[in-house]
């Protein structure tokens, strides 16, 4: 290799490690604060891998500085996804006997051309509580052509616009039912007795991290306020949906933090990934499923989604009691 060929990948180099560090430093200091960095942490298990590049070259060149700060970045980037590959919990026994609930959450796409497919996934999966998010009247359409509709005697809906929603279906009763907002979306909440105990749900679809002024304070905001309400709830709570996040965002780590568990991370599946389904970006899991004390998850997988940019999520829960 030449001498300025030589330069110019150093150069290349520092700057890719400088950029990185930039992230670093935002995401310790400001975590999500700027939609950059929203989107910046979304992809964490990628956009430091040219890290280990720059370091290997370093290496090369006996650039020992760049070698160092090559090295401090890749050690901020292991400590981030490394936990995404931690086993999964061992299930206590009462689990095995305790009351079950199957619940299934879909973002079924609001373009999605054909929504039956979907609808008929559904019936395969058979779920006890159904979330949708993007819920609106083709969605209804094709749960009733399909006979999904049939199956539960229990529904309730929070409309964002008239073509636009959320909706949960459930064989229990629901009782306490409430349509809240929080930023730019509505979310359901509302409450069903399981073997005696009741269970708080929340059907969530965040604020998308999407284009426009003020985007990144809705995302905020909208979680600050879901946030606090899921903090604030006494007894037992299941909160699932289209997050909108994922395991490297802020408010992820303060549900944890708050005494929530992932059904992802607590089944060893913290690689999942369920969007954007048929895009060329690299898929991230951002439909999650949480609980807090009194809830264990006996498994949890993606389904497939036809048509739609999300993968459903399904997950078998044992209702142990606190």
């Amino acid at each position: 290799m030449s001498g300025f060929v030589a330069r110019v990948v150093l150069i290349g180099c520092w700057a890719a490690v400088a950029a990185m560090a930039f992230f670093i430093v935002a995401r310790l200091a400001v975590p999500d604060r700027f939609l950059v960095l929203i989107w910046a942490n979304a992809y964490t298990f990628w956009i430091y891998l040219p890290a280990y590049g720059a370091a290997a070259v370093a290496a090369l060149f006996g650039r020992w500085r760049l070698l160092a700060a090559a090295v401090v970045v890749v050690a901020f980037h292991l400590a981030w996804v490394l936990p995404d590959f931690r086993p999964g919990e061992s299930i206590p026994a009462e689990a095995y006997a305790a009351p079950r609930l199957r619940l299934m959450t879909a973002n079924v796409y609001f373009g999605n051309p054909d929504l039956r497919p979907l609808a008929r996934e559904i019936l395969e999966v058979d779920p006890d509580v159904l979330f949708i998010q993007e819920y609106g009247p083709k969605m209804e359409d094709a749960l009733e052509s399909e006979g999904v509709t049939g199956r539960y005697s229990y529904a309730a809906f929070a409309a964002e616009n008239p073509y636009f929603g959320t909706a949960v279906f459930s064989r229990l009763p629901l009782s306490n039912v409430e349509t809240v907002h929080a930023g730019r979306r509505p979310y359901i909440r509302a409450t069903v007795n399981i073997g005696g105990q009741d269970v708080r749900l929340y059907d969530i679809h965040a604020t998308s991290p999407g284009f426009g002024p003020g985007i990144a304070n809705d995302w905020n905001d909208g979680w600050q306020s879901i946030f606090e309400s899921l903090r604030s709830e006494q007894g037992i709570v299941i909160a699932a949906g289209d997050f909108n996040m994922t395991q490297n965002h802020r408010w992820y780590r303060e549900l944890e933090r708050a005494g929530f568990t992932s059904s992802h991370e607590e089944r060893g599946r913290g690689r999942a990934a369920t969007w954007p389904q048929g895009r060329k970006l690299p898929m991230i899991r951002i439909d999650q499923v949480f609980h807090n004390a009194g809830v264990v998850t006996l498994s949890i997988r993606e389904g497939r989604g036809e048509g739609s940019d999300h993968r459903p999520v399904i997950a078998e829960l044992a209702i142990v009691g606190r």
